[in-house]
C-alpha cells in the first residue's frame, strides 16, 4: 500500500491525507500514517500553510528517491561512526577494568575483606578497632585458657572499653575454668561488668566490635587474620555467637555437684550413651532442640566434659546411671 500511495502521489505536486483517503479508499488513520511512514524514508516532505502553492495545512509533495538515498547514506556514516566510538569506549573501559583488578581490589573498601599475616598487625588492628568501639564487642575464644602474654594485653584495653560503657561479652570453653591465668582475667573484667559465658564446644575463634568490623583467623596463616566489614557476613557470625551464647553458662557460676542431676539429665546421658543425636533426644524427651542442647550444656558443666567421648567416660566412671 505505501507503494501505491507514493505512485499516486507522483501525479500530484502535493496530498493531504484527507485527500489520500477519499481516492485510494483508505481510513483516514491509515493515510495519515502511510504518509508519515514515508517522510520518516526521505521519500515525501512535509509542508505547512503554503500559500504560494495554494495548499493551506498539512501537505506532503514526493521527493526523488536518490534524496532518499544520500540522506540514507549519511545516516549509514553516522552510525558507522557511533560503532567506532563505542567500539573505543568499551576497550577504554576494558582497559580501566583491567586496572582495577589489579589496584582496586588493594584498595580497603567500606564492605571489605582483608587479609592479614602478621600477628604484630593483627594486634595493632584489633586495638585500633578497640578505641573505635561505642557499643558492643564481642569474642569467641576456643580452645581453653588463652596464652598469658595474650590475657595481659587483653585486659587494660578490656577495661578501659568497660570504663566508656561498652558492653563486652566473651565466650570460653569449660576448661577456661581450670585456666587460673583465664580465671584471673574472667574475675577482674566481669567485676568491670563484663559477661563471659562458657560452652562445651565453640564454632570457632572471633572477635567483632559494633557489629561494624570482625576479626577471624587466618585459615593457613599462623597468627593472621581476616578483617571483615562485610555487613552480611558480620551479621551471620553474630548469629552464631548469639546461638552459642544463649547455650552457655556464666563463668563465675559455680558448677552444680552431681547430686544434681535430675532425671532429666540422667535421661539424656542415657540417650548419649546410645549414640542418640540432639534431634533425636529432642524428639524422644518433647523437647525442643534449643531446650534439648541447654540440658545437654549443663550436663557437660556438671562433668567437665568438653566432648560426647568425654561425657560418656566421665559418666561410665563415675558410675552415674546406677
Amino acid at each position: 500500500m505505501h507503494l501505491s500511495v507514493y505512485k499516486w502521489a507522483l501525479t500530484r505536486e502535493f496530498v493531504s491525507a484527507d485527500e489520500t483517503a477519499d481516492v485510494l479508499g483508505l481510513a483516514h488513520a491509515e493515510a495519515e500514517q502511510i504518509l508519515d511512514d514515508l517522510v520518516n524514508a526521505h521519500l515525501m516532505e512535509t509542508r505547512h500553510d503554503d500559500e504560494s502553492s495554494g495548499a493551506l495545512g498539512t501537505w506532503r509533495r514526493v521527493l526523488n528517491p536518490q534524496i532518499a538515498a544520500a540522506r540514507l547514506a549519511a545516516t549509514e556514516s553516522r552510525l558507522r561512526q557511533l560503532m567506532l566510538d563505542l567500539n573505543t569506549s568499551r576497550q577504554r573501559f576494558d582497559d580501566l577494568f583491567n586496572v582495577y583488578s589489579v589496584l582496586g581490589t588493594a584498595r580497603p573498601t567500606q564492605n571489605s575483606v582483608e587479609v592479614f599475616g602478621s600477628l604484630s598487625d593483627v594486634v595493632s588492628l584489633v586495638d585500633e578497632a578497640s578505641r573505635g568501639c561505642k557499643t558492643e564487642m564481642i569474642s569467641s575464644q576456643p580452645g581453653g585458657g588463652r596464652p598469658v602474654e595474650q590475657l595481659e594485653q587483653a585486659v587494660a584495653r578490656d577495661l578501659e572499653l568497660l570504663e566508656r560503657g561498652v558492653r563486652m561479652r566473651t565466650l570460653y570453653q569449660h576448661s577456661a575454668r581450670h585456666h587460673p591465668p583465664t580465671r584471673a582475667y574472667v574475675d577482674k573484667v566481669t567485676s568491670a561488668g563484663a559477661e563471659v559465658h562458657t560452652c562445651p564446644e565453640l564454632f570457632g575463634r572471633l572477635i567483632v566490635f559494633d557489629r561494624a568490623v570482625a576479626f577471624i583467623p587466618h585459615h593457613s596463616l599462623p597468627g593472621g587474620a581476616a578483617v571483615v566489614r562485610d555487613p552480611s557476613t558480620i551479621a551471620f557470625l553474630h548469629s552464631a555467637f548469639e546461638r552459642a551464647w544463649d547455650l552457655g553458662t556464666p563463668f563465675a557460676e559455680n558448677r552444680p555437684d552431681l547430686t544434681a542431676l535430675s532425671d532429666v539429665h540422667r535421661n539424656i546421658l542415657h540417650l548419649l550413651g546410645e549414640g542418640a543425636r540432639d534431634e533425636t533426644i529432642a524428639r524422644r524427651l518433647g523437647f525442643s532442640l534449643r531446650t534439648c542442647r541447654k540440658y545437654i550444656a549443663e550436663i557437660f558443666d556438671m562433668l567437665g566434659a568438653e566432648s560426647r567421648f568425654q561425657a560418656g567416660y566421665l559418666t561410665a566412671d563415675r558410675d552415674l546411671l546406677k
